[in-house]
């Protein structure tokens, strides 16, 4: 294959050696010359492809490092509840797609957010239930910690008034009698009688969500949680050639626990970690806490799993030669979790374990200067404060917000971070990530200051934290992350010199093309000369 030259550019490598290139040569799979458009010219040979790119811009591949592959695939077959604004919106929603669907098949729905609602109030299934009686019907929260069921979905659980608690979750009851909410674990008590999804179909819904990664400049991504079914799917799209996007799995906790593990790498799809769940979320105020929520104060969530299971799960995966990765969003939760793996380190004696801290979204102060102590990375969704921002004022008071999304202040301790979206639960395109990093503003611009502006990050950290440091992030940073001599040739091409114009234009960039392995796998509006 002829070397490919891509001049008249405008490159930010992130390389500190050369920072800014013209010109780059892309050989194979690899990286084999940067610098200005004189010099690369001049050097390349006579059979080579060049390609004017009349000052586009390219930045290093753009890397999720927290999404869920499978699920946001299935989106576009599902209910889209994001924009319903209230809940009765949601019911209509789903009776609309009730007349187009079979009779007795389960229907599907994700998204709803009752903090948009004017009636703030945890769904329950009577509505739901008189609206669609005749199909089973579970809709899951936009964070995935919480669901409601109707009736029907409730009769095929066989979920009577005297279902327990399970541990981690909390089955929702009026007067003694399921009143259709679930939340975290409970959720099982529903999801377990949804018929499963199979390996052919896993691929299905891959593909899908890889079309729309590689459209917003994604070279690859984080995918937090997976079980057998998907990881089967993977390795047979990496067998058959259909992988595109680059892939660093994490295994599900429950999958892992109950599986003989070693590490892969085949192609474009890596699995070293595990993915362990802490806690819930702060909507729906499963998020474990160290006191109280400010709005409900008989509430402080709660964690989803015991000490022991932790610490075992924990001790397993160091001991396997894996990464452990997990999801804690409360100041509780993030303790615990700092607890677990700082015991499990001494232990065990790994040095360069990298674990990871999913989330990280509520702290207590005194936690902070242990992700730099520890060597543990805070994985964080720029949009989820942008997002979320307003709530957790409401749910954790004046006093606990300064411990919120404190990104500047895990930067100044020493500690690493980075960056994600948490697709489907946020939109997947990395650049509204940066614009949430840099801003701590919605898109409206609002604060007009930012939400606790002291928080933000400068350009060059947050673009860092979805490429070089999402590649530390997953034993990759000799191969990925900078645009530098012999490195992988992942780049991401915009339409728009993101490092000299405002954040607001973040908002409205385009992506040119997405290159994986030196392959062009997505382009539009790529008309450069040859």
């Amino acid at each position: 294959m002829p070397q490919l030259i891509l001049h008249n550019a405008n490159i930010h490598t992130l390389d500190e050696s050369r920072p800014h290139a013209t010109a780059i040569t892309i050989d194979g799979d690899r990286i084999s010359a940067v610098g200005d458009d004189q010099i690369v010219l001049e050097a390349a040979p006579s059979d080579a492809t060049t390609m004017d790119m009349r000052g586009s811009t390219i930045v290093p591949g753009l890397a999720d490092a927290h999404g869920h592959m499978r699920n946001f695939g299935m989106m576009a077959e599902m209910v889209n509840l994001r924009h319903a604004q209230s809940y009765e919106e949601v019911v209509e929603l789903v009776r609309e797609r009730s007349q187009a669907t079979p009779v007795g098949q389960w229907i599907q729905g994700r998204g709803w957010n009752q903090e948009n609602w004017s009636d703030k109030s945890l769904p329950t299934h009577d509505l739901l239930s008189e609206a669609v009686p005749n199909h089973p019907v579970w809709l899951v929260r936009v964070d995935a910690h919480a669901g409601v069921a109707n009736a029907n979905a409730l009769r095929i659980s066989g979920i009577p008034g005297s279902t327990l608690n399970p541990a981690g979750g909390i089955v929702g009851k009026d007067k003694d009698q399921p009143n259709g909410l679930f939340l975290d674990k409970a959720m099982d008590l529903v999801r377990s009688h949804i018929p499963d999804i199979t390996v052919e179909k896993s691929k299905e819904l891959l593909l899908a969500a890889q079309e729309l990664c590689l459209a917003v400049g994604l070279t690859q991504v984080h995918d937090a949680g997976i079980d057998g079914t998907t990881l089967q799917a993977y390795r047979e799209l990496v067998a058959e050639g259909s992988l595109k996007i680059r892939v660093y799995a994490m295994l599900a906790r429950d999958y892992f626990d109950q599986t003989d593990v070693s590490q892969i790498q085949e192609g474009l799809f890596s699995c070293r970690s595990v993915k362990i769940v802490s806690d819930g979320a702060l909507g729906s105020r499963g998020a474990a806490l160290l006191a109280p929520y400010s709005d409900a104060p008989y509430e402080s969530g709660f964690m989803l799993l015991s000490r022991d299971d932790f610490d075992a799960t924990v001790g397993r995966a160091l001991a396997s030669g894996f990464q452990v990765n997990t999801h804690a969003i409360g100041d509780m939760a993030n303790r615990v979790s700092l607890d677990v793996l700082e015991a499990a380190l001494r232990k065990h004696g790994v040095s360069d374990h990298r674990s990871r801290i999913e989330h990280a979204q509520h702290l207590h102060m005194d936690d902070i200067p242990r992700f730099s102590k520890l060597g543990v990375i805070a994985s964080i969704q720029p949009t989820h404060c942008t997002s979320d921002m307003f709530m957790a004022d409401s749910r954790l008071g004046p006093q606990r917000t300064p411990g919120a999304y404190p990104w500047r202040k895990f930067l100044d301790s020493g500690a690493r971070i980075v960056s994600g979206s948490d697709f489907p639960v946020e939109s997947n395109n990395p650049l509204w990530g940066l614009y949430s990093a840099l801003t701590r503003q919605n898109h409206d611009g609002q604060p007009s200051d930012g939400w606790r502006p002291e928080e933000r990050l400068t350009l060059y950290e947050a673009l860092r934290s979805f490429t070089r440091d999402a590649a530390y992030a997953s034993f990759q940073e000799h191969e990925l992350g900078s645009l530098s001599l012999g490195m992988l040739a992942d780049l991401t091409v915009l339409d728009t010199d993101i490092a000299n114009e405002p954040p607001q234009a973040l908002l409205e960039a385009k992506v040119m093309a997405t290159v994986v392995n030196g392959e062009i796998v997505y382009k539009h509006n790529l008309t450069p000369s040859l």
